[in-house]
């Protein structure tokens, strides 16, 4: 195309009917008017469920905080959510072993499912196994742990920008896929007595700012089962900035008190 001139472009690109076709907004309106409703998933923790309406196919959240904050934890709480739903999720467990994250599941395992063996640092990878699991799981729900297995961080001649790419794939499969991917992230270190911020996530900005929404669990230092969750932001809510307090009960979080 671009060794054609403007002329011979123009003729052939009139009759165009591609499925890339160029429409008007009314077409676009009747085309999605036929496409079939996105029904937000519920987490059943109703105040994460006003903040974010839920979790949308589509969508890429960011979940980031300290190390040992509790992110696993949270995804593992959305998990059994899900499964008790009949939403079925695809975990890659990269930082653990699949003994010691099956394990940490208390009480009645979810159904939920992942590879058998993991390979890291293949988005090419990744994909393939996403697709398996929507062909025979019909999986809505995938979470990755976390960000910094899916590249070769030594051998990336710019960090920010190169991360901003994988973030961006990560959420292209999700619009494509109809799904929805939970990205746990690390922070940059930080005083455990510091609130974090979305700002704070190690690498690259690109990560909340490509994401549909950021967000953030830290722990309470003085307590051994309390922790923060704040939704930094969340595009479709246009929520911004709002705190939940968590309980460990039972091995899962369970909301406590709201700080509107």
């Amino acid at each position: 195309m671009k060794n054609k001139d403007l002329a011979t472009q123009f003729l052939e690109l009139s009759e165009y009917q591609g499925q890339d076709k160029v429409v008007t907004s009314y077409d676009m309106k009747a085309i999605i008017e036929q496409m079939p409703k996105v029904v937000p998933v519920m987490s059943k923790l109703p105040q994460l469920d006003k903040y974010t309406g839920g979790f949308a196919s589509g969508e890429l959240i960011a979940i980031s905080g300290p190390r040992k904050a509790g992110k696993t934890l949270f995804a593992q709480t959305l998990t059994t959510s899900f499964a008790r739903q009949d939403v079925m999720s695809l975990w890659f467990s990269y930082e653990l072993c699949s003994r010691e994250f099956i394990n940490r599941f208390p009480g009645e395992l979810p159904v939920f499912v992942m590879p058998a063996k993991m390979k890291a640092q293949s988005l090419e990878w990744l994909r393939a196994r996403i697709i398996e699991s929507l062909v025979k799981y019909g999986v809505k729900m995938v979470f990755i742990d976390h960000l910094h297995f899916l590249f070769d961080l030594a051998r990336m001649r710019n960090t920010s920008i190169e991360i901003g790419q994988v973030i961006r794939t990560l959420k292209i499969m999700a619009i494509e896929m109809n799904i929805t991917i939970f990205l746990m992230c690390h922070t940059a270190k930080l005083d455990p007595y510091t609130e974090p911020g979305d700002d704070g996530i190690r690498d690259s900005s690109f990560v909340s700012q490509e994401s549909d929404s950021a967000i953030m669990i830290w722990r309470n230092v003085q307590s051994d089962n309390e922790a923060w969750l704040k939704v930094c932001f969340h595009r479709r809510t246009g929520v911004l900035e709002k705190k939940i307090k968590f309980l460990k009960v039972d091995g899962l979080l369970k909301e406590a008190v709201c700080i509107p």
